[in-house]
């Protein structure tokens, strides 16, 4: 860790990193062929990531709701299968979101988050209800509609199961925009971490598919890059909370078979081309092992005439100084009202 040179965040890596000890990734990472092998491997999947996911929810004080916005559950519908007869979410054919609406704004914009967690963890309803602070304030401040998405996760929904559930919400709401009350000429995406792998990936899609024209995008400390290769790679790979190590086991969760990790839907450094889409905000980490990614990606994407705003802060993948969370909220707040809440 000596290339940290604030004080105050050598003492936080320090004291988050033991946390990390109890949030490991599944040891095997793809089904198993052998049918109840298979069956008990996604058994324990699931059971795995709700026991870690309780511990995530219990974690976070409870914290009092936002005046002024109406908070909904929906489901999404959503097709594909993990191919486990066990599995709630493909059984139903449908997921979870949460819709942050403020009372007394009749139409307006919307902004889709997808969370972080390596592919596999940060979602769940009462994982997502312990942040719903942020998306309500954002909601109530900007007078915009925020929908959190609990897309199916790794490693038993593997790629192209969670971008295909993000990109398939963001159909959905605008083919529910009159229900919604959203403006479906006003749409925004956004997202963390492998939320922000996500995020790029479902512009692509709506780009490439002739879906939904967005108006920016949200890529905060985002990973974009399977190859795992960078410099900052490889000078923060231990000892910095997120490990080199933890970035080729998410890959390996999320990605199902090699060639997924040239797909530039799963991948998006390997696009052929970033012409087209919506305005950007890059937010990174000066000790962060996605730093060197997520900074290559936004100068591809200036290359291609895409507007960007970038921004490196003194942080680890997992450990910030506490002003930096403020600043990062600020920033995509400046973000949306420049391009998602113009008239």
């Amino acid at each position: 860790m000596e290339l940290v040179t604030e004080p105050r965040l050598r003492e936080i890596i320090e004291q988050v990193t033991p946390y990390l000890a109890d949030s490991q990734a599944p040891t095997v990472k793809h089904p198993p062929t052998d049918p109840d092998a298979r069956a008990a491997w996604f058994a324990e999947v699931t059971q795995e990531r709700a026991r870690q996911q309780a511990q995530m929810a219990g974690s976070r004080s409870a914290e009092p709701a936002v005046e002024g916005v109406d908070v909904t559950e929906v489901r999404i519908p959503v097709t594909g299968t993990c191919g486990w007869p066990g599995c709630a979410e493909c059984t139903a054919g449908s997921i979870n979101a949460i819709v942050y609406r403020p009372v007394d704004v009749s139409t307006a914009p919307a902004y889709l988050h997808f969370h972080g967690g390596g592919f596999w963890l940060g979602g769940g309803l009462d994982v997502l209800r312990a942040g719903a602070a942020v998306h309500a304030s954002r909601a109530r401040d900007l007078g915009i509609v925020v929908i959190d998405v609990d897309y199916r996760m790794a490693p038993d929904h593997k790629f192209p199961i969670p971008v295909e559930d993000c990109y398939t919400a963001l159909t959905w709401v605008a083919a529910n925009a009159e229900q919604l009350s959203v403006d479906p000429a006003r749409l925004a995406v956004g997202g963390g971490s492998a939320g922000g792998a996500l995020t790029a990936g479902v512009t692509l899609m709506s780009r490439d598919r002739g879906g939904p024209a967005l108006s920016a995008q949200v890529l905060n400390i985002p990973a974009t890059d399977s190859g795992c290769n960078t410099a900052s790679m490889r000078l923060f790979a231990e000892g910095y909370v997120m490990t080199r190590q933890n970035a080729l086991e998410m890959w390996d969760m999320y990605l199902a078979s090699p060639a997924d990790a040239y797909d530039p839907y799963a991948s998006p450094m390997h696009a052929s081309n970033l012409r087209g889409l919506p305005p950007a905000l890059v937010v990174l980490g000066d000790y962060d092992v996605l730093r060197d990614e997520g900074d290559a990606y936004a100068r591809r994407l200036v290359d291609d005439g895409v507007t960007v705003t970038m921004r490196r802060l003194p942080q680890a993948h997992g450990a910030a100084l506490p002003e930096n969370g403020p600043e990062t909220e600020r920033l995509i707040d400046e973000l949306l009202r420049a391009n998602l809440c113009r008239k």
